[in-house]
């Protein structure tokens, strides 16, 4: 088995099935419910769950969800410390499922663009190697506030959507004041700046891998103002818009 990243789409329909080799899903919109002999849950944006070599799993999710998906000969030991190899079931600690760190979510933004283009086997190399170092830095057995999960789903989804406190609020069901604190402490940072990041990470990677045109990479993330979209690139990158534009 040579190591991969692909873009999937899975069914309603479960069917059970294991492999010889890792396999890790990352959500990049919608979530993904997933069934193993130790372990039964949901995992969404923010999450990521690896499935060992052997165990007998089956997922189902929304056809329209999408999920960056990991075929690994080997994992970090912060990965595989939640998995065991031998009969019996995890410890009461345990969990195959570990937290996606900003960095980690900015890169599978990158990796969703590279992947719906062309690339070369030296860039599909260089992605491996990339997404292997930032896996070293995950967290494991940390979930995401299961209030906050469809709310990360949903700016993933559509980062063009003037997306609001209120708005975003209502669909992790609390009020404005106790979304602020949930978002944050499941975040690390307050919705402002988290949909900037997204937005910004999302351009740099159609920019530098798609031949889209500023004012159409500007548009596709929630900006109709270029002038506008380009100071708040370089203000957050350091470089205008045209410094990463393929040529």
């Amino acid at each position: 088995m040579k190591p991969s990243l692909s873009i999937r789409s899975y069914t309603r329909t479960m069917c059970m099935h294991a492999h010889d080799y890792y396999q890790l899903v990352l959500p990049l919109n919608g979530h993904i419910d997933i069934t193993l002999d130790h372990f039964s849950g949901s995992v969404g944006v923010g999450e990521g769950i690896c499935i060992a070599p052997g165990f007998i799993h089956g997922f189902t999710a929304d056809e329209l969800a999408k999920f960056i998906v990991a075929d690994l000969q080997s994992v970090p030991g912060n990965i595989a410390g939640g998995i065991l190899f031998a009969e019996g079931s995890l410890p009461a600690k345990g969990a195959p499922i570990f937290r996606i760190s900003t960095p980690m979510q900015a890169f599978l933004a990158y990796v969703e663009v590279q992947l719906t283009h062309h690339i070369t086997y030296d860039e599909n190399d260089a992605m491996l190697g990339l997404f292997s170092a930032l896996l070293a830095q995950q967290q494991r057995g940390v979930a995401t506030d299961k209030r906050i999960a469809p709310v990360l789903s949903c700016i993933h989804q559509d980062v063009a959507y003037p997306h609001t406190i209120t708005s975003l609020a209502n669909i992790a069901c609390v009020g404005a004041t106790q979304f602020k604190k949930r978002f944050i402490a499941a975040t690390g940072v307050g919705l402002r700046e988290y949909l900037i990041n997204v937005r910004m990470e999302k351009a740099r990677a159609l920019l530098s891998n798609t031949d889209m045109p500023i004012i159409a990479v500007a548009a596709s993330v929630g900006y109709d103002d270029v002038s506008a979209f380009t100071r708040r690139f370089k203000q957050h990158l350091g470089m205008p818009p045209s410094h990463f534009k393929r040529r």
